[in-house]
């Protein structure tokens, strides 16, 4: 089969040819990783003596800032709870930041109401201990006590705190519908998944003074690089805060 060589200022056109016409960044690197992939073949073939994609970078994927809620929104979100698990389920995304995978792998012998903190295993089984406030600890004891009323034996604590039918514990997908039914009582039209608590929860400590590595260690991220990105939704608060004063100043 014979295959025409192709040079690197080639693939560079073709690349820039396809963000001329419209293609995201995402497709083009896409694109781009079909080609490195080919050319490796070729060179381990014997087809072509040097790789012309080696080294070769992609464009750049456009960052987009997640979506957060105000804390107004938070409180609407709970209020619009009438279960203890659906209110513990905002506590504990929101008040303590957890990702959704950390929530439903919780277990009672995970929460320590003594001293108010919940031990929690991260990305690559990453362990971290994250404090919570006076709210989840309500929350976790009416959630405990509905569980455990008109009953003789105690909790087991290595029972998953989070459970569906059957007693098994609760799917992620349960969680994000739990979230979406919430936001719909609670009448936000904004689009919303369980990291969005989690995300208002970074933005939040951010814009209440908190500083940058306090808020790595809550979330349990391991560069502060992706914390970083908060510091922009916090930055985004600050110019409407500026905005707002300005034009009351101006209509004054």
């Amino acid at each position: 089969m014979l295959i025409k060589k192709i040079d690197r200022q080639e693939i560079s056109r073709y690349l820039s040819n396809l963000s001329a016409e419209g293609k995201k960044p995402s497709s083009v690197a896409r694109t781009l990783a079909s080609l490195k992939g080919w050319c490796t073949w070729q060179k381990a073939a014997g087809m072509i003596v040097s790789d012309p994609c080696q080294s070769l970078q992609g464009p750049q994927k456009a960052k987009y800032l997640p979506q957060i809620l105000t804390i107004a929104e938070i409180e609407l979100l709970y209020q619009a709870g009438t279960t203890a698990k659906e209110k513990l389920i905002v506590e504990l995304l929101y008040g303590a930041g957890l990702r959704v995978s950390e929530l439903v792998q919780l277990s009672w012998a995970d929460i320590n109401l003594s001293r108010g903190s919940i031990k929690c295993f991260g990305k690559g089984s990453k362990e971290r201990i994250v404090p919570i406030g006076k709210q989840a600890l309500q929350a976790l004891e009416i959630y405990k006590a509905e569980l455990t009323k008109g009953k003789r034996k105690k909790i087991n604590t290595s029972s998953p705190l989070l459970t569906g039918r059957g007693s098994k514990r609760l799917t992620r997908l349960v969680v994000w519908q739990t979230i979406k039914r919430l936001a719909k009582r609670a009448g936000i039209n904004k689009k919303l998944s369980p990291h969005t608590l989690r995300h208002s929860f970074a933005t939040h400590l951010l814009e209440n003074g908190a500083d940058l590595r306090s808020v790595q260690e809550l979330l349990g991220h391991a560069s502060i690089t992706t914390t970083q990105l908060y510091t922009h939704l916090s930055r985004a608060h600050l110019r409407r805060t500026y905005q707002m004063a300005q034009e009351f100043l101006t209509n004054y």
